[in-house]
C-alpha cells in the first residue's frame, strides 16, 4: 500500500526513530531508541495487514509462536519482569503490535492507569459499554 508508513521499513525506522532488531519472510521487529520504556519495540507483518482481524495464511498461522519468541527476548533483553503486549491500531493503518518490556518502578502503568481519566463515551446504541460482555460471549460461542 502506497500511503502505509510501515510498507516504507526505512521511512517507519526515520519516522518513530528506532532500529531493526530481527526480520523474516512475514514479520519485523523494530525497537525504538528513544523514549520513557527502555526496549519498547513493534512487531509487524511485512504484507500490508490493516488490522488484528485481517490476519490470514501464514501471518496468522505464525502470530503466536513469533509473539511468543519475541516477548521472551525483549524480557531477557531488557531485564525486565514481562513484556506487555498493546495493540492499538487507529494512527497507523498496518497491523503491528506494541511491545514494552516492564520492569518494577518505571513509567508503565497497567489496568484502569491504563486509560485517561475522561468519562465513558457512549456506545453506538447509547450504551457506555457495560454489560455488553454478554453479546460478546454470545459471539464467541458461536465460534466454539
Amino acid at each position: 500500500m502506497v500511503d502505509c508508513l510501515l510498507c516504507h521499513p526505512a521511512a517507519a525506522d526515520a519516522a518513530f526513530d528506532r532500529v531493526r532488531l530481527w526480520e523474516d519472510d512475514l514479520w519485523r521487529l523494530s525497537a525504538v531508541l528513544r523514549g520513557p520504556i527502555p526496549g519498547f519495540a513493534h512487531l509487524e507483518p511485512l504484507r500490508h495487514i490493516p488490522f488484528v482481524t485481517d490476519l490470514d495464511g501464514a501471518e496468522a498461522a505464525t502470530f503466536g509462536p513469533v509473539l511468543a519468541r519475541v516477548t521472551d527476548a525483549l524480557r531477557v533483553a531488557a531485564d525486565a519482569e514481562r513484556t506487555y503486549v498493546y495493540v492499538f491500531g487507529d494512527h497507523v493503518p498496518h497491523f503491528h503490535v506494541n511491545l514494552a518490556p516492564h520492569r518494577a518502578g518505571d513509567a508503565l502503568r497497567g489496568g484502569p492507569g491504563l486509560l485517561g481519566s475522561q468519562r465513558p463515551r457512549r456506545g453506538p446504541h447509547g450504551s457506555s459499554g457495560r454489560g455488553s460482555g454478554s453479546a460478546g460471549r454470545t459471539r464467541l460461542t458461536r465460534l466454539a
